[in-house]
């Protein structure tokens, strides 16, 4: 086997190893290593080295002398300053102020810098005693200076005015002046027009109690009277018209004449703070929900009778009406109304609220004739569809009493007729609905374009939405609707 190479290798490794061991280390130095041979070697020089001692000390010593070398430069320096300054005296120079006056000049500095804590004593000696302290005035005092101020016209805008109290024996004529004046005073600028109608709905409004001196005086001086009077003041003044002037007074004798307590009182009040942000087209748009949400005319029966019911209901409140979302945004903001996410289109409203005469056709008149051969006058009626006739009632609780009325006492003819006033189901098709309204009723027809295409379809009313709509009802109309059920 031959280890020749290996051998080779194992002897390089250890020279490295040496030539690096004596770059780190160093030739040991105290040490020297006489190299003996067996004859003279000529050519050599001998090398004497020095102790390495002998060098530090010679470093230190060269050091030493330059730190004399040093500080006879800077001792020099200083005597050539103090010559210059001992020349110049005359001169600008820079005062070397002595220990003593150093230590004088910081206290004051210090005492200037510092918070200072005053006594008692100390404030009284150096402020006067009536400046920087709450005074508390009696009444006397007061006047005195409110008369003083006024003499010297202290203050350019005047005093607030004295509160005037109302005597027992005061009548309706001066409460009404004092209203008036009171509510003209709020703005900074009014016109002729704005006090005239101040008047005008003041007058009406005190006029409407029908309460004499002392009952006047009593039910005026109520805050909550007199926050609705203000408010109706403020809504006629906005929007000077015969409707409004109507509204406000019914709504105001609702709370003057009510009670606290009663929902109806507090209904108007509410109202009469919500109307002065509205206009006219919120009142008919509120109208109109209320007409075929929450109310229906049980002689709407047919052809005619819709078309009279359109010209005097429909028809008064289609004039003007919101156009934009802002508008049923503020009556939802007001609490009126409440905008739901579905559509109820004005075809569905028209079924849930008539459906005998719109969710059905009738029958054949010869099927009516064959069960009931001798009806009354005036109870059987033409359909709205194609050539059927159907018996005048809206709904099937009206069905029943017609029946009744009739003089059909047999049970079974009656239920063959309610069969018959169902047997034809009419699906809902808008198209179809347009046709027969248009027909029937161009103010229906109008009203069906207008609701599917504005947020009539998506708005129900709050309670005190119905009853800002009756007042506009009562009022436009003269048509009275009962809320009872919902009060």
């Amino acid at each position: 086997m031959n280890f020749m190479p290996y051998v080779v290798l194992l002897g390089v490794a250890l020279f490295f190893l040496l030539v690096c061991a004596l770059l780190v280390f160093g030739w040991p130095i105290g040490s020297s290593v006489k190299r003996e041979s067996s004859g003279p070697v000529r050519g050599r020089r001998k090398i004497k080295r020095e102790p390495p001692r002998k060098k530090e000390i010679e470093r230190e010593r060269s050091a030493a002398k330059e730190v004399d070398v040093s500080a006879a430069t800077r001792i020099i320096s200083a005597a050539d300053v103090a010559k210059a300054l001992a020349q110049s005296e005359d001169m600008d120079k820079t005062q070397i102020i002595s220990i003593g006056d150093s230590s004088k000049a910081s206290v004051e500095a210090e005492d200037m810098e510092k918070t200072r804590i005053f006594s008692p004593g100390d404030l009284a000696e150096e402020q006067p005693e009536d400046m920087e302290k709450t005074k508390v005035f009696s009444p006397g005092e007061t006047a005195h200076a409110r008369t003083k101020a006024k003499s010297a016209g202290a203050s350019p805008f005047g005093d607030e005015p004295e509160v005037q109290l109302v005597d027992d024996a005061v009548t309706p004529a001066e409460l009404e002046e004092h209203f008036v004046r009171h509510f003209l005073n709020q703005y900074g600028a009014v016109s002729h027009m704005v006090e005239q109608d101040t008047r005008t709905v003041t007058h009406q409004l005190i006029t409407a109690l029908g309460v004499k001196d002392k009952e006047a005086s009593d039910m005026l001086g109520h805050i909550m009277v007199q926050e609705a009077l203000k408010n109706a003041q403020r809504t006629y003044v906005m929007m000077p018209d015969r409707i409004t002037l109507g509204m406000v007074t019914d709504a105001f004798l609702d709370v003057a004449r009510g009670h606290r307590s009663e929902i109806k009182t507090n209904l108007a009040y509410d109202a009469l703070r919500a109307m002065p942000r509205m206009e006219m087209s919120e009142f008919n748009s509120l109208s109109l929900l209320l007409l075929f949400h929450y109310s229906r005319n049980t002689d709407n029966v047919d052809a005619s009778a819709l078309r009279l019911y359109g010209k005097r209901y429909v028809a008064p409140f289609l004039s003007h009406l919101p156009e934009s979302y802002g508008g049923y945004q503020q009556m939802e903001y007001l609490r009126c109304v409440s905008l739901e996410n579905k559509d109820t289109p004005f075809g569905q409203v028209l079924r849930d609220s008539y459906p005998l005469i719109f969710a059905f056709k009738g029958c054949m008149k010869s099927e009516l004739e064959s069960v009931w051969p001798s009806p009354p006058s005036g109870v059987i009626v033409p359909s709205l569809f194609s050539s059927y006739y159907k018996v005048a009632a809206v709904d099937d609780g009206l069905l029943a009493e017609a029946l009744a009325d009739g003089d059909l006492q047999d049970d079974e003819k009656s239920e063959k007729i309610m069969s018959l006033m169902h047997s034809r189901l009419v699906p809902y098709d808008r198209k179809e609905l347009v046709a027969v309204l248009k027909k029937v009723s161009p103010h229906l027809a109008d009203m069906q374009e207008i609701w599917d295409t504005s947020l009539l379809r998506r708005s129900s009313l709050t309670l005190m939405g119905m009853y800002i709509a009756r007042l506009c009802i009562r009022e436009t109309i003269g048509e009275d609707f009962d809320l009872s059920h919902w009060m």
